[in-house]
């Protein structure tokens, strides 16, 4: 077996635990089109009821979708799992992806795949899965009570997150066997929506939304970094300042926190769990389950993690070789697991 097959095999048995009596639904586009039909043929050994829906089609207006095609609305209503494997577009966050992630609650579980590549297919999907959920439990079980963590990188980052007692800590281990619940695949993390988050982020890994689409395979964040000071003002964590030497990449980015009130407010604390993974690959919805910090700015997933906030926009900010002390104990160092996780 090819590794793309062997990777969508585990994402439909392992990942979705597809069943005879489920409904598949596969929304793909062009650039994801293989990724999607080997989705299509993984879950066509276990159930004959499987729909392929390709958004990219001339007839839908073509991207980005200012709103979610009739057909794709009632073909969602219908399945009982559903994968999204469609590249990222600027908007479509508001006018595809988050009305998609509502109307999975009906009856469906859903994997959310934004922009996977074959590379992502052979490498991050094809884990030991009871192992990152092995990680994904411990790193759980440190932090759900947590009242402050402090992070740090040899790149610069330095800051202090506080915690609200109110806000769930969500485990990502990449299994979903409950209707209405979803995970981003590939899996591995442990986020949340902090209090507060104050310092320095020093963006060396990736980005994500449709700025990633952009950036990520033509800008070298380790030579050029995005720079953000973050501040507590009016109730939340804000952007306070951002720098970087690439002034496109500024531009856009401030144009993004900028485009709503809470766009620049701090939605996100997330730690990977994917001990498997070593090196980044430019997508963040793999680079984040890295063993490392990603923070994010915009929405903080509200019907996860309780907050009571939202926002139409959400962008993920990756940092590398990342140290983690919870509440006074060495969790991570510069990107490795202590014992304590690992033992």
């Amino acid at each position: 077996m090819v590794p793309i097959e062997q990777g969508a095999k585990i994402a439909v048995e392992k990942c979705m635990v597809v069943k005879p009596e489920d409904y598949v639904l596969i929304v793909a586009d062009e650039d994801s089109k293989d990724i999607g039909i080997a989705l299509r043929k993984a879950s066509l050994e276990i159930t004959n009821h499987v729909r392929f829906f390709n958004v990219d089609l001339p007839s839908y207006g073509g991207r980005p979708l200012k709103q979610m095609p009739d057909g794709l609305r009632e073909a969602i209503l219908k399945a009982t799992v559903t994968f999204f494997v469609a590249g990222a577009r600027e908007g479509e966050l508001a006018t595809l992806r988050e009305p998609f992630l509502k109307l999975i609650k009906a009856k469906a579980r859903h994997a959310h795949m934004v922009g996977v590549s074959n590379e992502i297919m052979e490498s991050g999907m094809c884990v030991d899965y009871d192992i990152v959920q092995k990680i994904t439990e411990n790193v759980y079980r440190m932090v759900k009570d947590a009242e402050e963590i402090r992070v740090t990188s040899p790149a610069g980052t330095d800051f202090i997150a506080r915690m609200d007692s109110s806000m769930k800590w969500i485990p990502c281990s990449g299994v979903v066997t409950k209707t209405g619940e979803w995970d981003n695949l590939p899996s591995g993390e442990v986020f949340t929506a902090p209090l507060t988050l104050e310092g320095r982020l020093v963006v060396d890994g990736t980005v994500g939304d449709w700025l990633g689409e952009k950036y990520n395979e033509i800008v070298d964040f380790s030579e050029t970094p995005l720079i953000i000071d973050v501040e507590t003002r009016n109730g939340g964590s804000y952007v306070a300042y951002c720098e970087c030497e690439n002034k496109e990449l500024l531009e856009d980015f401030t144009k993004y926190i900028n485009s709503e009130p809470c766009a620049s407010r701090v939605g996100e604390l997330g730690i990977g769990t994917n001990i498997f993974l070593e090196k980044i690959v430019g997508n963040i919805l793999q680079d984040e389950k890295l063993p490392t910090i990603h923070v994010a700015f915009g929405d903080p997933y509200h019907e996860k993690t309780g907050a009571t906030w939202s926002c139409h926009h959400h962008i993920d900010l990756l940092m590398l070789k990342c140290s983690i002390t919870v509440d006074g104990t060495e969790m991570m160092k510069e990107g490795d697991y202590q014992k304590i996780i690992t033992g």
